[in-house]
């Protein structure tokens, strides 16, 4: 009988468990989440059979090396790659590298996040590769006499690790290709999830002071703004009016400037591609079209995205998604003169051309991300799930079409957190859901193992049509909320974990997986003690719901496949490594360098420093430091409005005033 309560003869909290699902995640890696919150309680030596669980999930990834825009077509949606060809390609130390080398150079003592973000990588290592190579063994025993796969710094000294470039590193390699732990070796391969990790770790310059970034920036000419309308205007002449009205652009020409226009931006490339998908409630994946030789400005289509609706943001509607974003965005300036007159008459908006890293810091977070992608934050999270994704929670517990699994292990939260998947009924795709029990809770997931809610806040991760992910956090009460109380991000300079910035960064791979504790529990308390059975029905239901870890990995492997890895893949996207968006966006939120202020403002890093005196004093500290971004952005409208005085195409002057009167 549904809500049955059992009292049980020993807690979860005495069970082992390999695993748990982050959905939005404590960072114990740079990445901003666990393998998949496994714990491993064995010894090195059985470390590699302790990662069973979900090892055998497939890397999908782009099968192309094409930028973005190309006419070529995505990839084999069910195509595998070892590590997708059109990642940024990087170049290292190499062998014989010095791994004291970056204290030498005088770095800075490693902070706790650095050392957190290592020992993950280096457990990885240890609970994969440890029977053949972990530190108990002495080097005869040892397979090709290596014998500290958990030592991070012997392996960059021994060449089997390249700093800053997961795809040269050949631990990286062989784990992807499933040759570490070998097949004859009876081990389970090395899931995505903790191949990330260890790729993450690898990737991220903050982590490898005093080694040179392996893609040494080379910046690009300048391109301007009256460039950019020119550009945009050579393209709207080649399309008809009744599609002009939905083409709008997005640059990268601010970036390029600071950091060149080839293979360096290919991290930003990928952000913006994936973002305009995570965005999109269209059925398809939409590639964005390069414009010009450098793939520099790219067009996107409205209809394309299903942003050609209006869209209501915090009480203000707008006639569409793009208006939306342009409402929000700080950077948004509309532009008057020949070449901005006509890109604005054709495209039918103020604001045809938005820089593509300012879109992203705006449109991925807070409530105008729920906004695109359908979440209405005036309603709650089971409201939503009930009326829009159309999934019956309770009546999918009575008919046990639901998947369960509760773990007290988890690394996102303090709480006992459990798992729950169901099918979405309004089009093809799953709904996963992680509840929280705070200790005091009662019932918990053990005593009443049909309860059709948590107790405390709720994370849930929906497919879109296209079969990317949409994230959304709600409060205990079930208010939907854009950060998490209960979970931090290191990442992020205030430690909270955001939607869907904190989310995308755990889930760059997809699903993850749990392993469960209930089921074994309650059957076991049922068993002992007569007066708290289940009945042979209830306990048949708990069965049906709470799977087998073996079973209950497949599910997040078959969902993983089915839809985001397919959807990455015909975004010639990675799921392997760093993911882009929340890259981007922690790269954006970080203080703002001359080359980079100078890009934003459309002039070159010797023109900005020449003219730093005709703008805001706070801006001079530019010419020997950083200033934080968010002082960046109050001071930008009216610093461009005094440079842009040399350019043919001028902002709006009723901006330009208002931004001068509030100086």
């Amino acid at each position: 009988m549904q809500g049955t309560q059992v009292q049980a003869s020993m807690t979860g909290k005495q069970l082992k468990t390999l695993g748990g699902v982050a959905l939005c995640c404590l960072p114990l890696s740079m990445a901003g989440c666990s393998i998949d919150d496994r714990q491993f309680d064995v010894p090195p030596a059985q470390g590699a059979q302790a990662n069973q669980v979900g090892a055998d999930m497939p890397v999908a990834g782009a099968g192309s090396d094409e930028r973005l825009g190309s006419t070529a077509g995505g990839a084999d949606p069910g195509a595998e790659s070892a590590l997708p060809a059109n990642r940024p390609v990087t170049g290292g130390q190499g062998a014989g590298a010095s791994a004291s080398s970056a204290a030498d150079a005088g770095s800075p003592m490693p902070t706790p996040q650095v050392l957190l973000a290592k020992a993950a990588a280096e457990h990885v290592l240890i609970a994969n590769c440890g029977a053949c190579h972990g530190s108990q063994l002495t080097p005869q025993q040892a397979q090709a006499g290596l014998n500290y796969i958990g030592d991070i710094d012997q392996l960059v000294v021994l060449g089997l690790i390249t700093p800053l470039d997961s795809a040269a590193s050949r631990v990286i390699q062989r784990m992807v290709r499933g040759e570490m732990p070998p097949p004859t070796s009876g081990l389970p391969a090395v899931t995505p999830a903790a191949i990330d990790i260890v790729a993450q770790y690898i990737d991220k310059p903050a982590y490898w002071p005093g080694f040179p970034a392996p893609s040494a920036c080379a910046p690009s000419s300048l391109v301007d703004f009256d460039a950019l309308f020119q550009l945009i205007n050579r393209d709207l002449a080649g399309v008809a009016a009744r599609d002009a009205g939905f083409y709008r652009y997005l640059s990268l020409t601010n970036r390029a400037l600071a950091c060149g226009a080839g293979a360096a931006l290919d991290p930003d490339r990928q952000a913006l591609s994936k973002l305009l998908n995570m965005l999109s409630t269209s059925p398809t994946i939409f590639n964005p079209v390069a414009i010009n030789a450098d793939a520099t400005v790219y067009r996107i289509d409205l209809r394309a995205l299903a942003w050609d609706r209006p869209i209501t943001v915090q009480g203000q509607t707008f006639k569409d998604v793009w208006e939306a974003i342009a409402g929000k965005d700080a950077y948004a300036v509309a532009w008057t003169g020949a070449d901005a007159d006509a890109a604005v008459a054709s495209a039918q908006t103020k604001f045809p051309l938005l820089f593509a890293d300012q879109m992203l810091a705006v449109a991925a977070v807070g409530e105008l991300y729920y906004g695109i992608i359908g979440v209405d934050v005036n309603r709650s999270l089971p409201d939503f799930i009930l009326n829009q994704l159309g999934v019956d929670i309770a009546q999918n517990l009575v008919a046990a079409t639901s998947v369960r699994a509760g773990t007290t292990k988890s690394r996102v939260s303090g709480s006992d957190v459990l798992v729950e998947r169901d099918s979405l009924e309004i089009r093809s795709g799953a709904l996963w859901q992680n509840r929280s029990f705070p200790s005091d809770a009662n019932p918990s997931m053990f005593t009443d193992p049909f309860l059709a809610s948590g107790q405390g806040e709720d994370a849930a991760i929906f497919t879109l049509p296209n079969g990317m992910l949409a994230f959304v956090i709600a409060d205990r009460d079930g208010v939907v909320v854009e950060a998490s109380g209960e979970v931090l991000d290191t990442n992020q300079t205030n430690f909270q974990a955001i939607t869907s910035v904190s989310c995308s960064s755990c889930h760059s791979s997809g699903f993850l997986s749990v392993v469960d504790e209930v089921r074994d529990s309650v059957v076991a308390a049922s068993s002992a003690a007569a007066s708290a059975a289940l009945s042979a029905a209830d306990l048949q239901r708990l069965q049906q719901i709470y799977l087998s870890p073996q079973d209950f990995a497949q599910r997040v492997q078959n969902d993983s496949a089915t839809f985001y890895a397919k959807a990455m893949a015909l975004a010639n996207l990675p799921t392997q490594g760093a993911d882009p968006v929340s890259s981007e966006y922690v790269r954006f939120n970080t203080d703002v360098t001359l080359a980079e202020a100078a890009g934003d403002l459309g002039l070159t890093p010797s023109d900005l420093q020449s003219n730093l005196d005709l703008l805001e004093p706070a801006l001079t500290v530019l010419r020997n430091g950083a200033l934080p971004r968010g002082d960046f952005t109050r001071l930008f409208v009216n610093s461009l409005c005094i440079l842009a005085i040399v350019l043919d195409n001028q902002p709006d002057r009723a901006t330009c005033d208002a931004a001068a009167a509030a100086r």
